[in-house]
């Protein structure tokens, strides 16, 4: 590599992700060596700080299981207010489908009826019928 690490390469360096060219500019290039040490320096930094923190665990934990009981009785409350809703809309689909098939069905059984009425004579006697027709002809 001719020119310098960018703060990209440094980063994934610093994550682990150590590539061969990486690794062998760093040993041939002070200045990114040094940036790499400063941005260390300041990562360790700041993790000290974290761990130095003035905040108290008692209060972190306390806040941190109010919260998700909170969220859990809201999402409790919404489940049971729901669910009769959801039950009631879904069955009364199922009436409306269920007396649409029924509507239909009766309507096929009257048109046959009708078709049976209109009939001069029974569905047996038409060859004869035919017959009768032929030689009046």
């Amino acid at each position: 590599m001719t020119s310098h690490l960018s703060s990209d390469q440094i980063c994934r360096w610093l994550a682990g992700e150590r590539g061969y060219e990486e690794q062998r500019h760093l040993r041939a290039c002070p200045e990114c060596r040094t940036d790499v040490e400063q941005f260390q320096n300041a990562l360790a930094g700041f993790r000290n700080s974290l761990e130095q923190s003035p905040v108290p665990a008692a209060s972190y934990s306390r806040t941190r299981q109010s919260l998700p009981r909170w969220i859990l009785a809201t999402a409790a409350l919404a489940i049971m207010l729901a669910a009769p809703v959801y039950w009631n809309a879904h069955h009364q689909g199922e009436a409306k489908q269920s007396m649409t098939e029924q509507t239909e069905t009766d309507d096929l059984l009257l048109e046959r009826v009708n078709a049976g009425l209109s009939r001069t004579v029974p569905s047996s006697m038409e060859p004869l019928m035919q017959l009768m027709s032929k030689e009046e002809k």
